[in-house]
């Protein structure tokens, strides 16, 4: 009781406060925690359009996933995405953060902008520029390998080109943000330091691998983190691009949620490969948090 009687003192001492918070932690309650909830339970039941008409199945629609070929290749094309996607967006921005970071302030704000533009204008504009890009007949990719005697190539209609097309368009609007974290770790690194290194004779390169490199690991995790979400979460570019195809080669766990709730209206089943996305992403995310307090110490 006791307990009880001072955490309501320290309620009434700064209820003010309380109250400016409240409407984010009220937004959070009703758009993220219930329809979180809501899908979990939702996931034990056989459910179409008609909510009230489901059918309760307990751990049956997890079973049926087990066996289900197309959520094994959505899953299989998820972490493949993940596995090219992340490491390739870390790597480039990363070596275009190093090589803007010794320019002046007005060149450095002018790449900023310039690379985090695709980033605003979004995976569904870009998707449509793609699609004239990758158009067999008369995209400009095509037409750039012609002019090395290079055959056209049906990027959208074949398993192994579809996968590289999704690739191609997702990594031109992720590597904006990561730039600028880059940026702003780059110039948190004290001048000191590299003026040190160079004394002892240090070039470039040594100072970007044994010094830039290991204080920005902090930065690094974090990227990685946020990234790695992010491509867990891809379906926008997949159902502008390639629709899941040809034979679900491109389709990821995410555009199967959507095809299997909103086209073929099985609810459940749509719940289900939810929560196991959303366990998978739980786990990654305890895994950086981990190394992430490994990088504080």
């Amino acid at each position: 009781m006791t307990k009880f009687n001072r955490l309501a003192k320290e309620f009434r001492k700064g209820w003010t406060g309380y109250l400016f918070i409240a409407p984010g932690y009220i937004a959070f309650i009703a758009f993220m925690l219930i329809p979180i909830l809501f899908a979990i339970s939702l996931s034990f039941y056989k459910a179409s359009f008609d909510i009230n008409a489901r059918q309760f199945v307990g751990f049956s629609q997890y079973i049926l996933l087990s066996k289900d070929l197309v959520f094994k290749q959505a899953l299989k094309n998820t972490i493949n995405y993940t596995l090219v996607i992340v490491p390739l967006t870390i790597f480039i921005s990363l070596i275009v953060a190093l090589l803007i970071e010794p320019l002046g302030p007005k060149l450095q704000a002018f790449f900023r902008g310039a690379f985090y533009i695709p980033g605003v204008a979004g995976g569904v504009v870009l998707s449509v520029v793609y699609l004239w890009i990758f158009n067999p007949t008369y995209g400009l990719l095509n037409y750039s390998l012609g002019l090395f005697g290079i055959k056209p190539i049906l990027w959208l209609a074949t398993a192994p080109h579809s996968f590289q097309a999704i690739c191609a368009v997702v990594l031109t609007f992720t590597i904006g943000q990561p730039i600028i974290l880059f940026l702003a770790g780059l110039a948190g690194i004290s001048q000191d330091v590299l003026d040190a290194a160079t004394v002892d004779g240090a070039n470039a390169f040594q100072k970007a691998i044994f010094i830039r490199l290991p204080l920005l690991r902090p930065v690094l995790l974090f990227v990685l983190a946020t990234q790695t979400i992010q491509v867990f979460q891809l379906w926008e570019v997949i159902y502008m691009v390639t629709r899941g195809g040809p034979f679900n080669s491109s389709t990821s766990l995410v555009y199967l949620i959507y095809q299997t709730a909103f086209e073929n209206s099985n609810y459940g089943k749509a719940s289900a490969i939810g929560v196991i996305l959303m366990i998978i992403i739980m786990i990654f995310t305890l895994i950086q948090l981990k190394f992430w307090n490994q990088a504080d110490v």
